[in-house]
């Protein structure tokens, strides 16, 4: 049986995570400015919550230390956990100076992190590119195997080898088309809201969209043979196939047109393409008297 998370351990999940994200947000400018101001705060606490009992003095002669200066450099001092000890503290001031050594090291183990961290981020967005570019490049090939299995088709029908059940089947590369179209969908749908997501740039998006527009004309020259033949090949599942693909391109195009990868010439030039050859498609989609094909 799931088990639910109690409401106490969820605000303290989403506590955690609010001073996580604040923590990653912070850069070096920021860690020191953090550290320059504990190093003083202290300071100043040394000078201002001085008492005959609790108080800051030099080694050398033990006199007490008066002066604000000498006791920030001995907040720096005992922050950076150096201790040259020309000057000690007394009393309660022990307890205070121990409090600044952690600080001081829970900074350093900060900013220890943080180049760790940078260094992992760096490795990981070479991988995420790598990774992003493969899937472009497995993209783009899905859609050239697609046009050669539609090519293949074709040459079939001109050769007059064409069988009635690789007609009937052309609907398993429609499918194939229509998931190829999903991924670059969700592809596109990558907007560089973290930033390990990266954008598609100018030259890859407009291959892209020439290659699906490529897709496209050729599975409009397998359904304009088809007809020309009038073979047997309108069949409930392939038409609607061509139409969610068709559906899925207007989705993807209208990303386009409210993305800045493109010019505003290339991105009308590949609207009318698209728009061009998706309307013989669906004209194309008519019914004719079908012929039996041997």
């Amino acid at each position: 049986m799931k088990k639910f998370i109690p409401l106490n351990q969820l605000f303290v999940e989403l506590r955690n995570k609010k001073l996580s994200t604040w923590l990653d947000k912070l850069n070096f400018s920021h860690i020191f400015i953090i550290w320059m101001s504990i190093v003083v705060t202290f300071g100043v606490m040394y000078h201002f919550l001085s008492t005959p009992s609790s108080l800051l003095i030099y080694t050398s002669n033990k006199e007490q230390v008066t002066n604000l200066v000498d006791k920030i450099y001995f907040s720096f001092i005992t922050a950076t956990t150096t201790g040259f000890g020309d000057i000690i503290p007394l009393g309660f001031f022990k307890v205070v100076a121990i409090f600044e050594v952690i600080s001081g090291l829970l900074l350093l183990a900060f900013v220890t992190s943080k180049l760790i961290s940078i260094k992992q981020d760096i490795i990981l967005n070479e991988i995420y590119e790598l990774s992003f570019n493969e899937k472009i490049n497995r993209l783009r090939s899905s859609l050239l195997v697609f046009r050669q299995n539609i090519s293949r088709i074709i040459n079939k029908i001109e050769e007059n080898s064409i069988r009635k059940r690789e007609i009937n089947d052309m609907y398993i590369y429609i499918s194939s088309l229509e998931d190829i179209l999903n991924d670059i969908t969700s592809l596109i749908d990558i907007s560089g809201k973290s930033e390990f997501k990266k954008v598609l740039d100018t030259l890859s998006t407009e291959l892209l969209f020439n290659s699906i527009i490529n897709s496209f004309e050729k599975l409009n020259e397998l359904i304009t043979l088809l007809n020309q033949n009038k073979s047997d090949w309108r069949r409930d599942i392939t038409i609607n196939l061509i139409n969610r693909c068709i559906s899925i391109t207007d989705t993807l195009f209208a990303k386009l047109n409210s993305s800045k990868n493109l010019t505003e010439k290339t991105i009308t030039d590949l609207n009318i393409q698209k728009n061009k050859i998706t309307e013989m498609i669906k004209s194309s989609l008519k019914p004719s008297e079908p012929v039996n094909v041997v």
